[in-house]
């Protein structure tokens, strides 16, 4: 399946709450994606393709600033979670709760102890941490 396969399923039914691929991209996410990293419309939608579309979220979200050391893990989340809708924030549920029939598929406790075993950095804030959170998604 191409990219413009895609755009052409998401035209095609219009009203319906899309999530699109390995990342549960929504249309406008896809699409700004897609123009930011220069994708073009007949690139196969590949895992691999994908993975760059994830991982340009991810660095969005703060993940490099959050490995120098100048975000910590907490707000890191709190940012993912305004992108992936499954993702708790620090209240404990989705950022997006309720739209679209959206809700956190994990608590924020196990969040967070996957996030400290994957990154095991310090989750309070440190002197000089930026706690800026990233735009959205």
């Amino acid at each position: 399946m191409k990219v413009q396969d895609i755009y052409d399923w998401i035209s095609a039914t219009p009203g319906q709450p899309h999530a699109i691929g390995r990342y549960q991209f929504i249309p406008a996410t896809l699409k700004r994606l897609v123009t930011k990293l220069g994708v073009g419309v007949d690139e196969v939608f590949s895992p691999r393709l994908q993975d760059r579309l994830g991982d340009t979220l991810l660095l969005e979200a703060g993940l490099a600033a959050f490995r120098q050391g100048r975000m910590t893990r907490h707000v890191f989340m709190n940012n993912m979670a305004k992108i992936w809708a499954g993702l708790p924030n620090s209240s404990g549920k989705s950022h997006y709760d309720g739209y679209a029939g959206n809700k956190a598929t994990m608590t924020w406790a196990r969040f967070d102890r996957e996030m400290a075993r994957i990154f095991p950095t310090p989750a309070t804030t440190s002197a000089g941490a930026n706690t800026t959170t990233a735009p959205n998604g």
